[in-house]
């Protein structure tokens, strides 16, 4: 029996775990081959080489050596040992479980990743002491079980690791992963284990667990936050922001009673611009729900007039905004100042004049519902919303034109394109060869009465949906010299005729095209014909629409009443008494 041997370098370079020696050399036989007399791998001799269990963590020959040779894990010396047995030997199970691959993560980050439960627990069982740092993308093995879910491996690691970390990405922790999925028990757990104040850890945003709820609507986890630590309520970010005012911008009613019903004085709080509480309440997208709450409430009257730094009150910032949609209008509050100024010298009523996002129909309604709180400012400042509701209604008109312009040209090159290939393709097809050759090349159907109605309305359709696209081409041209939008108006509805007469043309030819081609089928033509007649019917109804003089409905009616009028007329008979 031949007596396996290793070389003294590549011994020695295993027990040392120089992992150069093996990625360098190259040898006769592969790694799993390199045997001591006693049968033990390169994996064996690195195992049982182990003295500094701490520093060997981040040695990282191990994972090279099976990624060059998986096999290795799982080959046995002459006793049947594993290296893993050898490990448990010479108390280097730890270290190897303490090891971590390129991204930092060691095994158990692996096994919470993919929801192995059982390897959990055993990973746990074997070193319950370790406290697993974060890996390159910030996670610790309790953030990911939180992050994802994983109800029973957060469980597990929360009741067996002596000193769980608890750390996540952008400086987040586990109970902020738990406030996502807005999960009570998860919650409950890393509050009750988790020594430290925890619920005051905050991310990069100065966002504490309770803000994240407040933004999420979570009531669970407010709860929860609240019932452990109520001074979280008064904790800002690094705008200045309280949950609060995170919960009043999201209009979230429930959860910001609840906070204010624990910590009623956290509304006195402002941001860093001075917005207080109704300052977000009006400035978010539902304001009305969240505004009755506080205006529901007299104790905080001090909020209703309250300015933040530019001198702004809650009223002007409803103002700024369509207030036509709120529901909760502040003007009709009798405590609130209806003439309070800013650091622009302007009311809320001149605010609203003054802004962008409304237009001027709606700037006169503001402007009528507020006349009999806002008497003093008309003396001195009467608006020229005549001129304003112009400007207006110019830009919408532009803005019409636009559109209705892009959308005429697009449609009539389609029509432009259909009716040209409809010309070249020809029904029934063509005379091919071996024919008379006189013929030789014409259409099939030329003789035919709908096939000449065909090329006709085809021809028609051609020509008007090509005068529109010409139209739309010199547009610009016919109006260089010209800043009148009822020009450009009456060119756009040239355009538009055009446009619809090109479609009926299109329709008939459609029409007349296929009763050609099916008139050896006559109930199956007759029934396309009537289907492609609908058109005219349906455009009918759609120009009703527009002007009621062009529907049928109107026809129709007008119809009706003579008919009516006619029946009236008719002498009645004699009948004897």
């Amino acid at each position: 029996m031949t007596t396996t041997c290793m070389d003294r370098n590549l011994y020695n370079a295993a027990a040392k775990g120089t992992i150069t020696d093996f990625k360098d050399h190259s040898f006769e036989r592969p790694l799993d081959a390199l045997l001591t007399p006693n049968k033990n791998t390169i994996l064996h001799i690195f195992i049982t080489a182990l003295e500094n269990r701490i520093e060997s963590t981040e040695n990282n020959f191990v994972r090279d050596i099976l990624n060059m040779c998986p096999s290795l894990l799982c080959q046995v010396n002459v006793k049947d040992e594993t290296p893993l047995h050898v490990a448990a030997r010479v108390e280097a199970v730890r270290d190897m479980l303490r090891m971590v691959n390129k991204e930092k993560d060691t095994a158990l980050h692996e096994a919470v990743r993919y929801n192995h439960l059982e390897v959990t627990k055993l990973l746990i069982k074997e070193d319950p002491d370790f406290s697993y740092t974060v890996n390159d993308a910030g996670e610790t093995p309790l953030y990911i079980a939180v992050e994802r879910n994983y109800e029973k491996l957060a469980k597990e690691i929360l009741l067996n690791c002596k000193s769980p970390a608890y750390d996540g990405p952008l400086g987040r922790t586990a109970l902020h992963a738990a406030i996502i999925w807005d999960n009570r028990e998860t919650t409950e757990k890393i509050l009750k284990i988790i020594e430290g104040a925890i619920t005051k850890k905050v991310d990069q945003e100065g966002w504490t667990p309770l803000h994240l709820a407040a933004y999420l609507d979570q009531s669970n986890s407010t709860e929860l936050l609240l019932e452990h630590d109520s001074q979280v309520a008064y904790m800002k970010d690094k705008e200045g922001r309280t949950p609060v005012h995170i919960a009043a911008h999201r209009a979230n009613k429930q959860l910001m009673k609840m906070i204010i019903d624990r910590c009623p004085d956290c509304c006195e709080l402002v941001d860093n611009r001075g917005w207080n509480a109704l300052h977000f309440a009006v400035e978010g997208n539902w304001p009305d729900s969240v505004v009755g709450v506080i205006l529901e409430n007299s104790s905080f009257s001090n909020l209703l007039n309250e300015k933040d730094d530019e001198g702004n009150t809650p009223l002007h910032h409803q103002y700024s905004r369509c207030f036509e949609k709120a529901k909760k209008n502040l003007m009709d509050h009798p405590r609130v100042d209806k003439m309070a100024f800013n650091k622009n010298n302007h009311n809320a009523y001149q605010v609203t004049l003054t802004s962008a996002k409304l237009s001027a129909i709606e700037k006169i309604k503001i402007w009528l519902k507020s006349r009999r709180h806002l008497r003093r400012v008309f003396v001195e400042h009467e608006p020229n919303f005549e001129e304003d509701l112009q400007k207006d209604l110019k830009k919408r008109r532009k803005e019409y034109l636009d559109k209705a312009a892009e959308t005429h040209l697009v449609v009539a090159a389609l029509i432009t394109t259909v009716t040209f290939a409809a010309a070249i393709t020809m029904p029934g097809g063509f005379v091919g060869t071996g024919g008379d050759p006189h013929y030789e090349g014409s259409a099939i159907l030329r003789r035919n009465a709908a096939f000449k109605a065909f090329i006709i309305t085809d021809a028609i359709s051609l020509v008007l949906s090509s005068s529109a696209v010409v139209t739309h081409l010199f547009l610009p041209v016919l109006l260089w010299n010209s800043h009148s939008d009822e020009t450009r108006y009456a060119l756009l509805m040239l355009a538009k005729w055009f446009i619809l007469m090109a479609m009926g043309a299109m329709v008939l030819a459609f029409i007349t095209g296929a009763y050609a081609v099916l008139a050896h089928s006559l109930d199956l033509a007759i029934t396309t014909c009537v289907i492609g007649s609908f058109f005219f019917l349906i455009l009918s109804f759609i120009c009703g629409m527009y002007r009621k003089d062009l529907g049928i409905v109107h026809f129709i009616s007008i119809k009706y009443n003579r008919l009516k009028k006619c029946i009236k007329s008719w002498p009645r008979p004699f009948r004897a008494v």
